[in-house]
């Protein structure tokens, strides 16, 4: 069922932290790990902008175009 629901709409290819803090790395790696398996990336970025967010990149699917999606850390 998962096939087959990555080919029609994607399927996460990777996540990218972007954190202040470089102590808080490893904390919000090991949060977000347990929740996907171990094939996909997730990689820490220092924040550019001013906060901290975190991108989920998706692949492309018959239903859906390639994107990502952000969502911010409070």
């Amino acid at each position: 069922m998962n096939r087959m629901k990555g080919f029609l709409f994607g399927t996460v290819e990777k996540i990218v932290l972007h954190c202040a803090a470089t102590r808080v790395e490893a904390t919000m790696r090991d949060h977000i790990m347990p929740e996907f398996n171990s094939s996909i990336p997730v990689s820490v970025q220092p924040a550019l902008l001013g906060m901290e967010y975190v991108q989920v990149h998706y692949s492309a699917g018959l239903f859906r175009s390639a994107h990502a999606d952000v969502m911010v850390l409070c």
